[in-house]
């Protein structure tokens, strides 16, 4: 039992969550301040402070409010705490345990919940047997409204509204009941243009320094500057390459709302955990798009790709930089210069296996840029030449993606057909031997002979019809594919020189063997293009 007291200095605290505002009047500040200051003026007590939590949950004790009350107790300014209830104080039961068990009897502090008719000065009340039960009940009142307000964000996000806290960088949320998102005048184009930048080759860190260049404000920035608000957090206030991956990430420009893509531990632990994509609520056509899907498309094919490129000293980064692999090792090779001291530089790439760890562990496989280029470049005009009979290019690029030839595919429609055709037959004599059976025309175990001949043949039928799907569906792929490389192809008609994007929009990598000095045999250098040609599996590291 504490030591008796008879003066106190009272610390008044006071709670009210954004749950608790929806029950009324009856939970609000003022309600609370007045019932304890009329309760503590009736008792003859002083009133050191107010502390207030004003729409913070009661789950957490990392409340300003009585985190600063809790100091104030332990330095001894204040001796008796009083709250309307026990969930004012908190709803967690382990720490307001903690608290009204050890912690306040440490500190020679009473403590008083009113309506509850919980006052540790008097232990043996109801209301101190009843508190463990009201600390549960507590918590579990958190626990339920957290799972029903899940629920409803749920149900909310699946018929299109829109959750966020603030709108994505180039919209903004429309008056009605959805929270629509709607096109931002000023920041859309700035969006459309990080889009643009990336599908033409720029890296995001690139990205970001042409908008901080331009004095683009940030995101951020420009949410505070809009409403007229000063903005409280602590940053560098410059746009980075995380920032502008958050952006060429977001689904929302092309019209797609995607949410719960992340949620809280749980109702007492808020760290963030990320869901996998498959568990998004998506809702498609949600609102109007700041790209297409065509830019949004190819966004995402540069992201996939095998090249991340590096720029050398002055910020320049190379067509083919990130997109060529030693022949030999699977690494990918490095540019360098050679030259200086009176002589001209020349731009080389080598296998960087060998420029880590030496010529023990692989070869230079040395190749001059402009060599290697004006190859990728007289590649690409050839293919070019070829598509002018377009048909034609077509059945070779087809055979050599698929090694399928028309007649193959003109017999696999043709079984195809057969097979439907004796399958619907099988269905109508597997009925009617059925009929038969029950109309005493054919005997039982002949029915069950034909039936089991029936279906064994059904069975192997249905079988070979999947195959042959399947390998139509790999030849309309195919067919697919070369199509979008020939449309791709075609945009390059006339060009004068490779330029990244080219080279990202057609390679998918490059290959370069080794050099022989003096050798016989010509050097090999292998372009695998888009939509056109199969990688090499042997190649242990060309798609790291």
């Amino acid at each position: 039992m504490l030591p008796k007291q008879t003066n106190y200095n009272v610390g008044v605290y006071m709670r009210l969550s954004k749950d608790d505002e929806r029950n009324g009047e009856s939970l609000s500040i003022e309600n609370q301040r007045k019932m304890l200051t009329d309760y503590v003026s009736e008792q003859g007590w002083t009133i050191y402070d107010e502390y207030v939590d004003d729409g913070i949950s009661g789950v957490s004790f990392d409340r300003p409010g009585v985190q600063r009350m809790l100091d104030d107790a332990k330095a001894g300014k204040i001796n008796l705490i009083i709250c309307k209830d026990l969930s004012r104080f908190g709803r967690n039961y382990i720490q307001v345990g903690q608290y009204t068990d050890y912690i306040f009897p440490m500190y020679n502090i009473r403590f008083i919940a009113l309506t509850d008719n919980v006052d540790t000065a008097n232990s043996q009340s109801a209301g101190m047997d009843m508190m463990p039960i009201m600390n549960i009940f507590n918590e579990w009142h958190s626990a339920n409204t957290s799972k029903k307000l899940r629920a409803v964000h749920a149900s909310g996000a699946k018929a299109g509204k829109y959750y966020a806290t603030y709108c994505a960088f180039g919209y903004l949320k429309s008056d009605d009941g959805k929270r629509t998102p709607v096109i931002d005048p000023y920041a859309a184009p700035i969006v459309r243009r990080i889009f643009e930048m990336r599908a033409s080759g720029y890296g995001m860190k690139q990205i970001a320094d042409v908008l901080n260049d331009e004095h683009i404000p940030t995101p951020m920035d420009y949410q505070y500057k809009r409403i007229g608000k000063t903005d409280p957090h602590e940053y560098t206030h410059i746009w980075g390459a995380y920032s502008v991956k958050l952006i060429l990430n977001n689904p929302i420009y092309i019209g797609t709302l995607a949410q719960h893509r992340s949620t809280s531990v749980s109702y007492k632990n808020h760290k963030r955990v990320f869901y996998d994509p498959s568990e998004w609520i998506v809702v498609e056509n949600n609102h109007e798009p700041i790209i297409t899907q065509e830019l949004w498309d190819k966004v995402r094919e540069i992201e996939a790709s095998v090249s991340r490129g590096k720029r050398n000293k002055k910020g320049d980064l190379a067509p083919l930089s990130g997109l060529l692999y030693c022949d030999s090792c699977g690494y990918k090779m490095k540019q360098e210069y050679t030259g200086g001291n009176g002589y001209k530089k020349y731009s080389t790439y080598v296998c960087g296996f060998h420029s880590r760890y030496g010529k023990d562990y692989c070869s230079t496989h040395r190749i001059y840029t402009s060599v290697l280029t004006e190859l990728v470049v007289s590649d690409i005009r050839a293919k070019l030449q070829l598509i002018v009979d377009e048909d034609k290019a077509r059945k070779q690029f087809l055979e050599k993606k698929s090694g399928l030839h028309n007649a193959q595919t003109a017999s696999d429609k043709k079984r195809k057909h057969e097979a439907e055709k004796r399958l619907a037959e099988l269905e109508t004599l597997i009925q009617s031997v059925y009929e038969n059976m029950v109309l005493g025309k054919v005997a039982e175990d002949v029915c069950i002979g034909l039936l089991g001949k029936y279906q064994a043949e059904k069975k192997n039928l249905q079988t070979e019809l999947d195959t042959i799907q399947k390998s139509l569906d790999t030849i309309a792929q195919d067919e697919n594919d070369v199509d979008e490389f020939i449309r791709r192809l075609k945009k390059y008609a006339g060009f004068e020189v490779l330029t990244r994007e080219m080279a990202l929009d057609l390679i998918e990598y490059i290959t370069v063997d080794e050099c022989v000095p003096r050798s016989a045999e010509p050097r090999t250098i292998h372009i695998y293009y888009k939509f056109l040609d199969k990688p090499l599996k042997n190649k242990k590291n060309a798609l790291k």
